[in-house]
C-alpha cells in the first residue's frame, strides 16, 4: 500500500542571518516550532484520511479497484481502503464510535463519529482528519549545507538537527499505531532522533523556512 508523507509549511520562518557560524540556528528553529504548535501537542500527525469535519458523521463507501495493484488510475480506490482501515483502527483506541448501518455489495458499511476522546488529538489540515501529538524538542545543531534549487533557482540550506519528542500520549506507544505510520520507535520513547530543517536563502541575509521536522503528517 502506497504511503504518504507531508510536511506542513511553517508560515512565520523569515529569519535575519547574523553570520552562518555563529548564527543562532537551535534558539530559532526551536521558537519557529513552538509557534506553530502553540499547545504543544500537535507537531506530529497520523492521517486518516481525506473526512472533513463537516462529513461526521461520516459512513464508509467501497470503491472499485482496491484489490487491484496501486497505479494512477487505482489510487483513489487505494487511498479510500486505506481511510476504511485507519477509521476502524482508530475506532479500537476509542477515538471513533463505530456502528453497523447496512452493507453494500455484501460488505458491512460502518458510521463513525468522533468520540470526546478523538476530539482532543484531532487536527483538521488537508481537506484530512489527522489524530497529532507530542512537541519538538531540538538538542543540537549538525552539518549545514547549500545547495542549488533546481526548480526555482535560489539558495536551499539544509541544517541537520538532533531532537526528541516530549508529551507523547500512552495511545501513540502502541507500536501497531506507530509502526502503521511508518513513525520510528523513537518518538515514542524520547530517544534523539535525527532530522533536517531546510530554508530557503533570501536576498538582504535573510531566511525562510521551508520545511522541518515539527508539522509532519504520514498517512
Amino acid at each position: 500500500m502506497k504511503k504518504l508523507l507531508l510536511t506542513s509549511l511553517l508560515g512565520i520562518g523569515t529569519l535575519a542571518l547574523a553570520g552562518c557560524d555563529n548564527y543562532p540556528y537551535k534558539q530559532d528553529i526551536q521558537e519557529l516550532y513552538d509557534w506553530n504548535n502553540q499547545t504543544g501537542d500537535k507537531a506530529i500527525c497520523m492521517m486518516v484520511g481525506e473526512v472533513t469535519q463537516s462529513m461526521y458523521p461520516y459512513t464508509i463507501k467501497y470503491m472499485d479497484g482496491a484489490d487491484l495493484p496501486f497505479t494512477y488510475e487505482t489510487r483513489e480506490a487505494h487511498f479510500n481502503q486505506l481511510t476504511n482501515e485507519s477509521l476502524h483502527f482508530f475506532s479500537g483506541l476509542g477515538f471513533f464510535s463505530e456502528e453497523l448501518v447496512g452493507e453494500e455489495q455484501g460488505k458491512p458499511l460502518y458510521r463513525y463519529e468522533l468520540t470526546d476522546l478523538g476530539k482532543q488529538y484531532v487536527k483538521w489540515k488537508f481537506g484530512a482528519t489527522n489524530f497529532c501529538f507530542g512537541r519538538i524538542i531540538v538538542d543540537s545543531i549538525g552539518r549545514k549545507r547549500d545547495s542549488i534549487n533546481g526548480v526555482g533557482g535560489g539558495t536551499i540550506r539544509e541544517v541537520n538537527i538532533t531532537y526528541h519528542v516530549e508529551n507523547i500520549p500512552d495511545w501513540v506507544k502502541n507500536s501497531e499505531a506507530y509502526e502503521r505510520f511508518r513513525y520510528p520507535k523513537e518518538i515514542t520513547t524520547g530517544e534523539p532522533l535525527p532530522g533536517t530543517h531546510t530554508y530557503r536563502v533570501l536576498g538582504n541575509n535573510k531566511l525562510d523556512t521551508i520545511s522541518g521536522v515539527s508539522g509532519n503528517y504520514q498517512w
